[in-house]
């Protein structure tokens, strides 16, 4: 019973299906070991190599120019997209002779493609103080150490020239740009400022800041007519007062009453004022006009109305020339409200017109700035820090870590295999499994009787090894196919290590 147990102890299973299943187990090992050693060793060795372009910004440059360049990080990727492009990718793979066996039986388009995954861009910020430093590094994947050091390098020149070609494009673009918009609204200005001009020669004396002076000047003539009337008056009381016949010594002089109302004027104004100006000027034409007459001795007279008609008319008629200016002045204010708010709208459009002209001003004298600083060469700085070196050891694969992996991948599939056919297997091998199938007795077991080997069995042996042999070597085959030159294989398996 014991001996039994041992026999059907779990170590015991174990090394009855590894005696049974052991070709299972040696073909799927041989197998697997056919197809991951060669595919471990033909992979090709890729080399790595790395540029790195720093961007300095002057201070210059980033203290007077804002405008006319677009963002930095927007040039950077304009640049790439144009240095990735299929015309450049192709003038490089030919310039440095890049790919030279796939060259033969691949397309361009896919030299193109490849060469796309190769090349890596990255770009890193630095910020400090007011200068920002944005470092680029582009690094490249081959299979040539000396192509791996030559398309960086030159991948870097190209960046450095293409970002002075593109800066000093644009910036001489922008500038002439500016300048025709600068012209058209210079002539619309022109155009805004004539009509505002016009508006106020047309509307003189009823533009709003002229408000106060007429009020003053209505005011100016209100007082004169008031004076004016007031004197008819006079006239009017001394007629009903003196009747129809008055002595020559009541008689009122001319001379008299002018020199009456001057006195009553400079009561209240100065001397600068224009109706004492005026006066004045009166009096003296009067006393000029009086010594050239001769002189007669003054006799009694009879008054009557056409006497002092030359007086009344001589008043009569200020007095309508002060309402016809009293009327225009009011006129004036009336209409001021409405000039004012056609002033406003010409003011306003002249304004907005204005304000363009001026924002488009400073932006030309920034894109005229920006590109004299792009002909002295003080903007901001591309400058290749580091070349990249020719690498003397290769980046990838790690065959002894792929060796590794490979033993043990062949070691768990000739496992699988040996568990997938005994699972398959419906013979019983042991009596143990016998009696666990069936109740009923065993009465005897028969042990395993070795026979002579015959002809047809070693023909079998022969051919099943054989068979396994040519498996062998076409899964070798394919391996090899596989991972040579196949530098996306060794990207998937050397990540994030490449």
């Amino acid at each position: 019973m014991a001996q039994s147990a041992f026999r059907d102890s779990g170590f015991d299973l174990a090394l009855a299906i590894l005696r049974r299943r052991k070709w299972v187990a040696l073909t799927a090992l041989a197998a697997t070991l056919s197809l991951a050693l060669p595919f471990v060793v033909y992979l090709p060795d890729v080399y790595r190599a790395e540029a790195t372009v720093i961007i300095e910004n002057p201070d210059a440059s980033s203290a007077f120019v804002h405008g006319p360049m677009p963002d930095l990080e927007t040039r950077l990727i304009t640049i790439q997209q144009e240095l990735l492009s299929r015309s450049r990718l192709t003038d490089l793979i030919a310039q440095l002779n890049l790919y030279p066996g796939p060259r033969r039986r691949a397309s361009m388009e896919a030299l193109v493609q490849r060469l796309r995954r190769d090349v890596h861009v990255e770009l890193s910020r630095s910020d400090r103080g007011r200068a920002t430093t944005i470092g680029l590094k582009i690094s490249y994947i081959g299979l040539d150490p000396r192509s791996a050091a030559a398309v960086p390098n030159t991948l870097a020149t190209l960046y450095v020239d293409e970002n002075t070609k593109i800066r000093e494009r644009q910036t001489a673009q922008m500038a002439e740009f500016l300048k025709t918009q600068l012209k058209g609204v210079r002539q619309a200005v022109d155009v805004q400022q004539a009509r505002l001009n016009g508006f106020k020669e047309g509307h003189a004396g009823q533009l709003p800041e002229q408000l106060s002076m007429n009020m003053v000047a209505l005011e100016r003539l209100n007082e004169r007519l008031r004076l004016n009337l007031d004197a008819q008056a006079r006239i009017v009381r001394r007629q009903d007062r003196g009747g129809a016949v008055i002595a020559a010594e009541e008689v009122v002089d001319p001379l008299q009453n002018l020199e009456q109302r001057l006195a009553e004027l400079q009561s209240k104004f100065t001397d600068n004022h224009p109706d004492v100006i005026r006066l004045k000027a009166q009096i003296a034409q009067t006393e000029r006009e009086r010594a050239a007459k001769p002189s007669r001795p003054a006799k009694p007279k009879i008054e009557s109305p056409a006497n002092v008609d030359p007086d009344v008319n001589a008043l009569q008629a200020e007095e309508r020339t002060l309402r016809s200016q009293i009327a225009a002045y009011e006129q004036r204010i009336q209409s001021m409200p409405k000039v004012e708010q056609d002033l406003e709208a010409l003011q306003r459009d002249y304004s907005s017109t204005k304000d363009s002209y001026d924002s488009l001003l400073k932006r030309y004298e920034e894109a005229q700035l920006a590109d004299s600083l792009e002909q002295t060469k003080q903007t901001e700085l591309f400058r290749i820090l580091d070349n990249a070196i020719v690498p003397t050891f290769p980046a990838a694969p790690n065959r002894g870590r792929l060796m590794l992996m490979a033993f043990f991948l062949a070691v768990a599939f000739a496992l699988g295999a040996m568990l997938l056919a005994e699972h398959l297997d419906t013979s019983f091998h042991t009596v143990g499994e016998l009696r666990q199938f069936t109740t009923v007795p065993v009465l005897a077991s028969i042990p395993y009787v070795p026979t002579r080997t015959t002809l047809a069995t070693a023909l079998r042996i022969v051919l099943s090894a054989a068979a396994i042999a040519v498996f062998c070597v076409l899964l070798a085959g394919l391996a090899y196919r596989t991972a040579r030159e196949n530098t996306q294989l060794v990207w998937m398996l050397s990540a994030p290590r490449v």
